[in-house]
């Protein structure tokens, strides 16, 4: 299965974005009982804590559980649309596009989706660890808010999405 991925990137690049999953745990976890008992659970948009919360599992572990449950879907629909034969299967265009469409477009079309996924998963993979890590250095007053580095991630992520958007689009109704 892994072998299919490898076309459209090195599979081992899976391990990278683990590793920041794996963090996103982690440096919570270890500075677990060093945490007071109220900790920062929202952020405003200048990085400042603006609700406070009880600590408990939840409160502390929700954000990499639900990046853990986006991680497992998205590389299971990157799987699976590398392992689909046809890719105009996975297109979501009209039937008269799909006809018109040669095999290579089609190819490329899943080509740029599976890559741009790839690259949006990063990004979460990358914002998840640091709002791990920054969010328990404030709980931990070291820190006072979350830092103009999430901003960094949020327009990152912003332009990946709409830079996937356009090419597929692109790819899709072009003459």
């Amino acid at each position: 299965m892994w072998e299919k991925i490898n076309k459209y990137y090195p599979a081992w690049w899976e391990l990278l974005l683990l590793f920041l999953l794996f963090l996103s745990f982690w440096y919570p976890y270890v500075h677990y009982a060093e945490m007071p008992a109220r900790i920062p659970t929202h952020f405003g948009a200048s990085g400042l804590p603006d609700a406070w919360s009880p600590k408990n599992p939840v409160n502390v572990f929700l954000a990499p559980v639900i990046m853990a449950v986006i991680y497992c879907f998205t590389t299971g629909l990157t799987l699976w649309m590398a392992s689909v034969p046809d890719p105009k299967k996975i297109i979501n265009a009209s039937r008269r596009e799909l006809e018109r469409m040669t095999p290579e477009r089609a190819e490329l079309v899943r080509q740029v989706t599976i890559r741009g996924l790839f690259g949006i998963k990063a990004l979460l993979a990358g914002m998840s660890a640091y709002m791990a890590y920054a969010s328990t250095l404030v709980s931990l007053g070291k820190m006072p808010g979350l830092g103009w580095f999430m901003w960094v991630f949020t327009v990152g992520l912003i332009v990946a999405a709409l830079y996937l958007t356009f090419n597929t689009i692109t790819l899709i109704y072009r003459k």
